[in-house]
C-alpha cells in the first residue's frame, strides 16, 4: 500500500485529483447510487437531497487520509483552512453579512435604473423560505469551500505558481457548475465568465491573511470564502424563491441576466467583479505578514 501512496505523491496534481474523486466514487457509490434511485422515484426528480449529502460526507471523511498518507500532512484539517477558532467564525460572519448585502445592492441597483420592478407577494412562505435558504447557503458555502478551495487548491498549489492554481481552480469550479447541453451553454454563456469570477474572487478570499487570536502568528483560513460563498446563496435563494424582483425589459436580458440568471448579465458580471477586486485586495495587503502567509498550501 505504500507504494501506491507514493506512487500518488509524484503524480500531477489533476492526475491526483481525478484519483481521490474516483475513489470516493468507488466506495460511496454501494449505498449513494440506490439511495439516489428511491429519492429521483420518490419526488419523481424535483428533490434529490440525501445521495449528495451522504457523497460529501464520504468525501470530507476521507480527505484526512488521503493528505497524511499521500502529502503526510500531520494537521490535515488545518492544511484544509478548517482551523483557527473563533477567528474562522468571525470571518465566516463577516463575508456571510457581506455576500447578503452584496446580492441586496445588485438588486436594489436594478430596480434604482429602472430595471427591475418589486412584486409584493403576500403568498409565499417567508420564515419557511428565510430557513431553507440559510440551510441552503450554510450547506453549499461549507461543502463547496472545502472541496474547491480547500482540497483541489491545496493539490494545485503543490504543483502550480499561485495564480496559475487559481485560475486553474476558477475554470474547474465554473465547469462542475456549468454541464449541461452544448446549445444551452452556447445561449447563456456570460454564467460562465461570472462562475470563473466567482471562483476567483472564493480563492483570494481564501488567501486573505487572519491572524488567530491570543496568537502572534497569521494564516489562512476557509472561513471568509465559505462566509462568502453562504451569503451570495442565501441571499439569491430568497429573491429568486419569493420573485421579489423581475426584470422590466426595458434593457436587454444579457443586460439583467439571461434567464433571471443575475450571473448571466452584465450587472452582475459588474457586481461579481467589485466583489473579486475587493478579495483580491485583501489578499494582498501592502504590508503582508512576515509568517505564516503560505503555511495553509504546504505540506504539514
Amino acid at each position: 500500500m505504500s507504494r501506491l501512496w507514493d506512487w500518488l505523491r509524484h503524480r500531477p496534481a489533476l492526475v491526483r485529483a481525478i484519483t481521490y474523486v474516483l475513489a470516493v466514487v468507488l466506495v460511496s457509490s454501494p449505498v449513494v447510487v440506490p439511495l439516489y434511485q428511491h429519492e429521483y422515484a420518490a419526488t419523481n426528480g424535483r428533490s434529490v437531497i440525501w445521495a449528495p449529502l451522504l457523497l460529501c460526507a464520504v468525501f470530507a471523511s476521507c480527505l484526512p487520509l488521503w493528505l497524511r498518507r499521500v502529502h503526510r500532512c500531520s494537521t490535515p484539517w488545518a492544511v484544509l483552512g478548517v482551523h483557527g477558532g473563533w477567528a474562522w467564525w468571525r470571518g465566516w460572519l463577516t463575508a456571510f453579512g457581506a455576500g447578503a448585502v452584496g446580492v441586496m445592492l445588485l438588486y436594489s441597483c436594478q430596480m434604482f435604473l429602472g430595471w427591475g420592478q418589486w412584486v409584493n407577494s403576500s403568498d409565499t412562505p417567508l420564515i419557511r423560505n428565510l430557513l431553507e435558504g440559510l440551510l441552503v447557503g450554510i450547506g453549499v458555502g461549507l461543502a463547496e469551500e472545502l472541496i474547491f478551495r480547500g482540497w483541489l487548491l491545496f493539490e494545485l498549489e503543490q504543483d502550480y505558481a499561485a495564480p496559475v492554481a487559481l485560475w486553474v481552480n476558477a475554470g474547474i469550479f465554473a465547469i462542475a457548475h456549468y454541464l449541461r447541453p452544448l446549445a444551452e451553454i452556447i445561449k447563456t454563456w456570460p454564467q460562465f465568465v461570472g462562475l470563473c469570477l466567482l471562483g476567483a474572487a472564493l480563492v483570494w478570499a481564501r488567501r486573505v491573511p487572519t491572524r488567530l487570536i491570543h496568537q502572534s502568528r497569521w494564516t489562512t483560513t476557509l472561513g471568509l470564502a465559505t462566509g462568502l460563498h453562504g451569503g451570495l446563496v442565501f441571499a439569491y435563494y430568497q429573491f429568486d424563491v419569493n420573485d421579489w424582483i423581475v426584470a422590466t425589459d426595458d434593457v436587454p436580458a444579457w443586460v439583467t441576466g439571461l434567464g433571471g440568471n443575475p450571473l448571466a448579465g452584465l450587472l452582475g458580471l459588474l457586481f461579481l467583479s467589485l466583489i473579486a477586486y475587493a478579495t483580491y485586495v485583501a489578499s494582498h495587503p501592502p504590508y503582508p505578514p512576515k509568517s505564516g502567509m503560505k503555511s495553509a498550501f504546504r505540506r504539514r
